[in-house]
């Protein structure tokens, strides 16, 4: 977009709670829109949905990293990301002087989706994104505002679906052509030993999730940052807040995501998602 470069932020956790984390995250993306660069940030909210949905007597089931979203689920969703999450999260960037607008992947048809899981529909209302409708983004960011999207998505139909927002997120930075920066409680991606992994390749990550080392919510992010990649994201990268804190244009912590092989060794690459997202 005009030479200017675009980032797609995904928080979620204890980053997007009132207190010092949020108003770290909220100086750190603060000090790249000073600097000029245009932000797309989407954010999760699963631990208040989570506690929400406790309070009201709904069990919280999980399958690979996705929560599973039965028609009661889907309105605490609703109500958190659209509602609480969202309004806190864009009333803390305006007060740091952000032009930040609230948006849901409901939002104008912003985000499209079929119905996730394996089989399709095996998940209940959570949907995997189709279509990003990129030229109401770029809209906004020329205008010089800073969209902030609730992950929720439609289908053909009209139906409101819960969305990963690490996959919303990388629909969106692949349509954009962005810089993907996915902001997790972990410092980085961890190797077979434990290790962190600065670099890493797509088959590598593959591999990672193919033989059980990526496990639970670290599997619908590295499966993110490889459609991603796949489908036109400028760069990929995993990590915390802390990397972000000083605003550096490239954290010099987490890891970063390529196509390419990095590392000696072997790799079982395995399918993520036939397909990928449509502009």
């Amino acid at each position: 977009m005009n030479g200017v470069p675009t980032k797609v932020v995904k928080i979620g956790g204890r980053e997007l709670v009132g207190g010092p984390e949020l108003d770290r995250l909220v100086g750190a993306l603060a000090r790249w829109v000073r600097r000029g660069e245009r932000l797309v940030v989407v954010h999760g909210g699963g631990d208040e949905i989570t506690e929400r949905a406790r309070a009201l007597g709904l069990p919280t089931q999980r399958r690979d990293g996705q929560r599973v979203t039965d028609a009661a689920m889907l309105e605490v969703v609703i109500e958190v990301l659209a509602g609480r999450v969202n309004t806190r999260l864009v009333r803390a960037l305006l007060g740091a002087g952000v032009p930040a607008v609230g948006l849901s992947g409901v939002s104008g048809g912003l985000l499209k989706v079929r119905p996730a899981g394996n089989p399709p529909g095996s998940l209940g209302w959570v949907g995997r994104p189709t279509h990003v409708a990129a030229r109401l983004l770029e809209g906004l960011l020329l205008d010089g505002l800073t969209p902030v999207i609730a992950p929720l998505g439609v289908d053909a139909g009209g139906a409101v679906y819960n969305v990963n927002a690490d996959l919303a997120a990388a629909a969106i930075a692949a349509a954009l052509g962005a810089e993907l920066r996915l902001v997790t409680d972990v410092d980085a991606v961890h190797g077979t030993g434990g290790e962190p992994i600065a670099r890493l390749g797509a088959a590598e990550a593959r591999a990672l999730i193919a033989n059980g080392v990526a496990r639970d919510g670290m599997i619908p992010k590295l499966e993110a940052t490889l459609v991603a990649l796949d489908d036109g994201a400028a760069s990929a990268w995993i990590g915390a807040l802390d990397a972000l804190a000083d605003g550096a244009p490239a954290p010099a912590r987490g890891t970063w995501l390529t196509r390419e092989a990095v590392r000696s060794r072997p790799a079982r690459p395995t399918a993520v998602f036939p397909g990928g997202v449509r502009r």
